[in-house]
């Protein structure tokens, strides 16, 4: 068995702040994320039992009935396993408590009530790392999937609609089911990120070149429209936040989602998210928002995720000059190309030389890179895509026709632009680097 980390997650209900280890470890080629909560005894069971059957029988807070029963306790450690047992399952979520509170945790996940929690991990991207946390029984499950239906918004779930797509408080996009159309009760808990990620933490993180990082700034600044496109969990919509979060900081820009993910810190920003409904007059779609969102006269449009007619849309709002990021699933130029033009997208190939850059995500040796960026154009009637990336992920600004239009169109020197671009993001990265480390030896 490898150690492969070792820390403290802080669990933080009702003002109790609770520092639960965390174990990250690899066995036989399996990975585990081992949580070790306080021990609970029999005393410690006792005691919680009592606090939540008096708190039915008695009209008093959780607060007053448990100052009650613990008042002539003199063992801390029960006391505080006891605290922490009855706030998680109370005021927290239960068993996945801990995940949920741990920010390097981005999706925590119940495939088969009587197997292990499994969660992804930000450190080891496309793994599913099995935990020690399970549920005791398949009503169990259940329940704690209920429950999650009666805290989150949407909240309908029940015989009649076995499955459940909400949003938790803090922002993490619950989908979960109680069985009949699974094997028994499911969920996915996708985790909202505590704060988005900058572009200078993704070229520490070694995601993409500070070329690259500067190529996109400056083509997302000057309203280009970029696609971030790849296979799932590769990091598209962390490096479109990181990309949105350079826009000048007083232009108008509009969010559209399904659920919120996106996160930038500017003043004049309008969130926008599709409905879904039972019939066409009571849905809301991507497509109608996208109309709407033109009248509001945005500088910039980001559409989270773009898998419909919506993109006809964005191309024609391209067109008009407003500045668009978005994200897509496809992996590599050639796939980009046969599901645009196939339907349900059904887009002219003539049209696609309006988006000005596509980037391509993917994981490799457990980590998200930029794998390149083309820029489409037309040849002789045909759709073609240069790569502007060298072997090393720099960018070569002799190959970019986009940055050669925004010399001509704005007569900037794009060499000294993406160079100035560059030392701002090292320095501020390098500056970061420090800050961190200086903090971690404190």
């Amino acid at each position: 068995m490898a150690m492969l980390s070792n820390y403290i997650v802080n669990v933080n209900l009702e003002g109790f702040v609770f520092k639960i280890p965390v174990s990250i470890v690899n066995r036989d080629g399996a990975y585990y994320y081992l949580v070790k909560e306080p021990k609970c005894n029999d005393q410690c069971i006792n005691l919680k039992m009592r606090i939540i059957e008096l708190m039915r029988q008695r009209n008093q807070s959780m607060e007053e009935v448990v100052k009650d029963v613990i008042g002539g306790i003199s063992d801390k450690q029960v006391i505080e396993a006891t605290m922490y047992y009855i706030l998680r399952d109370l005021r927290g979520y239960g068993p996945v408590t801990v995940p949920l509170s741990d920010p390097d945790i981005e999706e925590v996940e119940l495939n088969n009530w009587a197997s292990p929690i499994t969660v992804v991990h930000r450190e080891l991207p496309g793994v599913r790392l099995i935990t020690n946390i399970r549920f005791n029984s398949e009503v169990e499950a259940r329940d704690f999937i209920m429950s999650i239906s009666r805290r989150g918004l949407p909240r309908s779930v029940s015989l009649l609609k076995p499955y459940i797509e909400t949003i938790l408080p803090e922002g993490h996009r619950f989908t979960g089911t109680i069985g009949e159309i699974t094997i028994g009760p499911t969920f996915s808990i996708r985790k909202f990120p505590p704060r988005p990620m900058s572009l200078e933490e993704l070229i520490s993180r070694g995601m993409l070149s500070p070329s690259a990082a500067a190529y996109l700034w400056l083509l997302a600044e000057f309203k280009g429209f970029i696609v971030i496109s790849g296979p799932m969990s590769s990091g598209k919509t962390t490096l479109l936040s990181a990309i949105a979060s350079k826009l000048p900081i007083h232009a108008k820009i509009i969010t559209i989602e399904d659920t919120p993910e996106i996160r930038i810190p500017h003043p004049h920003w309008v969130r926008m998210f599709t409905r879904d409904g039972d019939d066409e007059r009571s849905r809301i779609d991507m497509f109608n928002l996208i109309k709407i969102a033109v009248r509001y006269r945005p500088d910039y449009i980001i559409v989270g995720e773009v898998r419909g007619e919506e993109v006809h849309a964005m191309l024609q709002a391209s067109a008009l000059g407003h500045g668009m990021l978005t994200t897509f699933h496809a992996s590599t130029p050639e796939e980009f190309v046969i599901r645009m033009v196939s339907p349900p997208l059904g887009v002219n190939m003539g049209n696609l030389q309006l988006i000005s850059a596509i980037v391509f995500t993917t994981i490799r040796n457990g980590r998200r890179v930029v794998r390149d960026i083309v820029e489409p154009y037309m040849n002789n009637g045909n759709l073609e895509f240069k790569s502007i990336l060298t072997s090393t992920g720099e960018v070569d600004v002799e190959k970019s026709g986009r940055l050669r239009t925004l010399s001509k169109t704005y007569g900037i020197d794009i060499t000294e632009e993406i160079e100035k671009r560059v030392k701002i993001l090292k320095n501020h990265a390098e500056a970061k680097t420090e800050y961190e480390y200086e903090i971690e030896e404190g």
